[in-house]
């Protein structure tokens, strides 16, 4: 683990969901795929350690157990090690939950968000979009957009930071794709994502010859995102925007085209599990 004085990012998983392959690729995909829920340990000197996501726990058990949210679990059924929730691995590499100062979260999912409660120090940074519909849907309506609101801390509300006045700076960078930096920092920097979820952020990582851009859910496969093989549409049903999505895709394409150096990742790719474990 990288020692207190150095900036770094290491990926990890905790958990993953099945669902149907042909979802992710309606095209040739058949049976099953395990989606796993990919979350970054990143260390920033003179502020500490801040989380990008968390995976899942056995919180997602516990939210579950009464309708409506139960139809999430019936949806996208779990599989989770309580040795490997993020909680678990951190204390395996010596950190105290404790130590966490933020909390950065990409979107509101359950498989993202699963384990918020576990860090009862942290602050947690999302965009204001997400947290406006946060605010707004409850009953069906949240659980039909992936928002369980048992998996959000009691004072959440009290403890959120909105990115759009969080940023040290916003801008729009030259393939479209707004950046927040943080931190007071540059080599990492969030970027919204939109189309997935509402305000979805991914990040954009370059230290010592380690460049990421972390799509999150843009694309489920490096595969199909590269092939140009969009989800099966009945995606739209819990998406927030399908237009935005296809045109984000696009944006994407237009930044890996222009930066060769970079490693284009999204949370559930299985080429995202080789860097799992590895520290940038």
């Amino acid at each position: 683990m990288a020692q207190k004085s150095t900036l770094s990012i290491k990926l990890f998983a905790s958990g993953f969901c099945v669902a149907e392959s042909s979802i992710a690729n309606p095209q040739h995909a058949r049976g099953k795929t395990k989606f796993y829920a990919v979350w970054a340990l990143l260390h920033i000197p003179n502020i500490g350690y801040i989380l990008f996501d968390t995976g899942y726990s056995n919180q997602f058990r516990i939210a579950t157990e009464s309708f409506p949210d139960r139809l999430y679990r019936w949806i996208t059924p779990v599989t989770i090690d309580n040795k490997k929730t993020a909680k678990g691995i951190l204390e395996s590499n010596g950190i105290s939950i404790s130590e966490i100062r933020y909390v950065i979260i990409s979107h509101l999912h359950a498989d993202h968000i699963c384990s918020l409660t576990d860090f009862t120090n942290a602050q947690f940074i999302c965009h204001d979009d997400a947290y406006e519909e946060f605010l707004k849907l409850s009953g069906w309506s949240a659980v039909r957009k992936g928002i369980l609101h048992k998996l959000f801390p009691a004072d959440f509300k009290n403890k959120v930071k909105l990115v759009g006045g969080f940023a040290d700076k916003i801008e729009i960078n030259k393939y479209g794709l707004t950046e927040y930096s943080l931190f007071g920092i540059t080599q990492f920097k969030l970027v919204l994502i939109p189309g997935h979820a509402k305000g979805m952020l991914g990040f954009i990582y370059n230290h010592n010859e380690k460049c990421i851009l972390y799509a999150t859910d843009a694309s489920w496969s490096y595969v199909n995102y590269y092939n140009g093989i969009l989800p099966s549409k009945i995606v739209k049903l819990f998406f927030d925007s399908w237009d935005d999505f296809v045109e984000t895709q696009k944006k994407i394409k237009a930044f890996e085209l222009d930066n060769r150096q970079y490693n284009v990742l999204f949370t559930h790719c299985p080429i995202t599990l080789k860097y799992v474990d590895n520290e940038f």
